[in-house]
């Protein structure tokens, strides 16, 4: 018998050679695979139906030989690492195709984050896109696609290739026996019919795992993580809105407390109790409407992140730092940002035939760098004034902090009293707050040019 191995890495030239022979033989024993493969559709069917064809398909090229050979012989044995074949793809010694870059696994997106901290109600905003691919039903929707797809191809592929060795191993094993040319040309015919298909598979799964592709599904998440970050920094500047207009109805609290026992000792009139009490309950609604919103957007950050709404906090925003900053540079972020435009890769892509068509694809694909250009320049000069300002609100909440912090002395010796106290804390809470909301605009703004070089809207 000849060298089953030394011919199978010759797989395509053998083939052919043997499809010479095979036409000249009696064409009456048609390929069980004419009848039964559609082997470049796998989009087109279920799993389980591409299962069942390539199986029905493989058994009937098996039916056709003599019963001891089929006996002796599997139906499907799966990818053989030992092949050398042209048609032989990438697949793996597990069986399975995967990416080899980091971009789409959790660990690479969660950074330093244990799964212990990922685990638990405290929601970091460095977490979040690593939350997102696990928890948010678009991402996983786009990660399980992905995966169920790659099944179909590795499954289909392994099935083809073990079907094109057991034709080819019976064509060369009836032919050794000087068996029925026929037969031999139907086997030798669904051997170039499997090797051709698995080609196909292989091709399918090498787009599917090319570069392209898999930006593509990233841009899928990293869209919804722009959004989640986002509705994240809402939800941050909203808790302390919330904790500063707690302060403020807890001073005119004070105040109300104050002015009784002063119309009570003939200090002040009622007038002026009244007013005291308008001022409170105009702080409780305040208090009362910003507390509602802020319970809305956590809610709404947690069905971002699949999470339960009431058993989540935020932990701190994350300063954009000076080595951030000065890692941007406007003229080849500029140059990135246009490449990485979908506007201009959807301009490029078109088709123009004639010179008038040809020229109005040259105008908006102009038209369209130019657009991403100028998007790149207003992003930047945005982050430059946030910048600018952030460091103006923290001069001023490091100002407010000591002028809070002697505020705290007074009161403690007992130079001032709960109300002055209460509203000097008030006064400098209201300055963290401001502090927060530059932080989070800067923040938001700088991820957002990060974005735009990825080519996220």
């Amino acid at each position: 018998m000849r060298n089953l191995k030394g011919k199978w890495m010759n797989a395509e030239a053998g083939t052919e050679q043997k499809m010479r022979k095979g036409q000249e033989r009696d064409r009456s024993g048609a390929s069980a695979l004419d009848v039964h493969l559609d082997g470049h559709n796998v989009k087109r069917i279920g799993k389980s139906r591409l299962s069942r064809s390539i199986g029905i398909a493989l058994a009937a090229c098996i039916l056709v030989s003599s019963p001891a050979q089929a006996a002796k012989t599997p139906l499907i044995s799966g990818t053989e690492s030992d092949s050398d074949s042209e048609a032989d793809g990438p697949a793996l010694e597990d069986g399975t195709i995967t990416e080899n870059s980091a971009d789409n696994t959790i660990a690479s997106q969660s950074g330093s984050y244990t799964e212990e901290q990922l685990a638990d109600s405290v929601i970091e905003y460095g977490e979040l896109e690593a939350l997102v691919r696990r928890g948010n039903g678009t991402a996983v929707s786009a990660d399980y696609s992905y995966q169920d797809s790659l099944a179909v191809y590795q499954e289909a592929y392994d099935a083809m290739i073990s079907g094109a060795r057991d034709m080819n191993y019976k064509a060369d094993e009836l032919e050794d026996a000087g068996g029925d040319e026929a037969l031999i040309g139907t086997y030798e015919r669904n051997t170039q019919t499997l090797s051709m298909a698995a080609k196909q598979y292989k091709k399918s799964l090498t787009s599917l795992n090319s570069a392209s592709s898999r930006a593509s599904r990233n841009r899928t998440v990293w869209q919804v993580v722009k959004t989640t970050q986002i509705q994240w920094g809402t939800c941050r500047q909203l808790q302390d809105e919330v904790e500063a207009a707690a302060k403020t109805a807890e001073n005119y609290q004070a105040q109300v407390d104050r002015k009784e026992r002063e119309l009570a000792a003939g200090l002040c009139t009622e007038t002026d109790l009244l007013q005291a009490q308008k001022n409170l309950l105009s702080a409780q609604t305040a208090l009362q409407s910003t507390t509602d919103q802020a319970n809305k957007a956590l809610r709404q950050l947690a069905i971002l992140l699949g999470k339960s709404g009431t058993s989540i906090t935020l932990g701190e925003i994350p300063a954009v730092s000076a080595t951030e900053l000065a890692s941007m540079n406007l003229d080849a972020d500029r140059a990135a940002a246009v490449i990485a435009s979908s506007s201009v890769k959807s301009a490029r892509r078109s088709s123009a035939t004639g010179d008038a068509a040809r020229k109005l694809r040259h105008q908006q694909i102009e038209e369209a760098e130019s657009a991403a250009s100028a998007s790149a320049d207003e992003q930047y000069a945005e982050i430059a004034a946030l910048s600018l300002e952030r460091d103006a609100v923290q001069a001023a909440c490091q100002s407010a902090e000591k002028t809070y912090g002697a505020t705290q002395i007074k009161y403690q010796s007992g130079a001032i009293n709960k109300a002055t106290y209460l509203q000097g804390e008030a006064s400098y809470l209201q300055k963290k707050a401001e502090l927060e909301t530059a932080e989070i605009s800067l923040r938001t703004a700088y991820d957002a040019y990060e974005w735009m070089l990825k080519g996220v809207a």
